[in-house]
């Protein structure tokens, strides 16, 4: 106990929560406050490509303030079972609000009280789950692009390859690769044969920026490229946070804004903030290893704190 009685550490309670969708065990971990509960909890929504259940002190934090979180492995990775490239969004979306039914039933979780919390393409995913469901307390979008996927993917290729040196005929290259792989996927063609029809690319040093690297991911990108959350927002009922970083090159921020403001005040939403940190990147940092910019831990905590009725 390093010479502190055991009443006086503050050391949150992790256990493993698995539950099931689609034929798949999705595996994560739940994060509670040491004292008794029920809780208002947080359900993360990742991003894309593969992941899980690794989010630093987040959850720590989370339980600081009084909340459970869970964080589980994708489809595929980790713990997990399934397959990530397989999904739509909307497959997402209905795997999250499980996550959600999971937390509800628990009679250490406060049922009205569960939020999401979406990163990037998870941002789209909660917004879509919580348009699709009343059980959704809240969302917190972490760079969520107001814009659609084909958008955002173009925005993102014109300018995170600048950024890192490419000429403007690799952008160029590498935009008509993107929607070339959208099309053909649509047209009926087998994935593989789009991927082995652009293999000449593959050794340029911009190829691996692309969101379609392999038959997998190109038929992942294509399954998701008509996406576009106008529609979530506009069912949309609970109350939305909205969080920026203004050097972000993955996002368009100012469009996401634009839209985001523009849909929801034309649906007549009105619980809902969106804020720009200035200086902060795509995960909110504002220098490559930095620590969040400062305000965000205390702006997503405080905010929910509100919206669930924290005391």
């Amino acid at each position: 106990m390093n010479g502190y009685l055991g009443d006086v550490l503050f050391e949150p309670v992790s256990t493993e929560l698995s539950f099931r969708h689609d034929g798949d065990d999705l595996v994560g971990d739940l994060v509670r406050p040491p004292w008794p509960g029920p809780y208002p909890a947080v359900v993360f929504v990742e991003g894309s490509g593969p992941g899980g259940r690794d989010l630093g002190a987040w959850p720590t934090r989370l339980a600081a303030a009084g909340f459970a979180s869970l964080a589980y492995d994708k489809p595929g990775s980790g713990s997990s079972t399934g397959d990530w490239t397989r999904q739509t969004l909307t497959d997402r979306a209905d795997e999250t609000l499980v996550a959600v039914r999971t937390l509800r039933d628990r009679p250490d979780i406060r049922a009205d009280a569960v939020a999401l919390i979406g990163g990037s393409q998870g941002g789209w995913v909660a917004q879509l789950a919580a348009s699709r469901s009343d059980t959704v307390a809240a969302v917190v979008c972490v760079s969520g692009p107001g814009v659609g996927v084909l958008a955002q993917e173009e925005h993102r290729l014109r300018h995170q390859l600048p950024a890192e040196g490419h000429r403007d005929a690799d952008v160029q290259q590498a935009v008509a690769l993107l929607h070339d792989q959208v099309r053909r996927v649509r047209s009926g063609e087998d994935p593989v044969r789009v991927h082995a029809g652009q293999a000449r690319w593959e050794s340029a040093p911009w190829y691996p920026r692309l969101a379609g690297t392999t038959p997998r991911s190109i038929a992942f990108l294509a399954g998701i490229a008509d996406h576009d959350p106008t529609a979530a927002l506009t069912e949309l009922t609970c109350p939305l946070l909205a969080i920026f970083g203004a050097d972000d090159l993955l996002v368009p921020v100012p469009a996401s804004v634009r839209a985001i403001t523009s849909i929801l005040r034309e649906a007549g939403h009105t619980d809902h903030e969106i804020v720009v940190f200035p200086g902060a990147d795509h995960n909110i940092r504002t220098y490559a290893g930095a620590a969040r910019a400062p305000g965000f831990d205390e702006l997503v905590v405080t905010w929910l704190q509100r919206r669930l009725r924290l005391p």
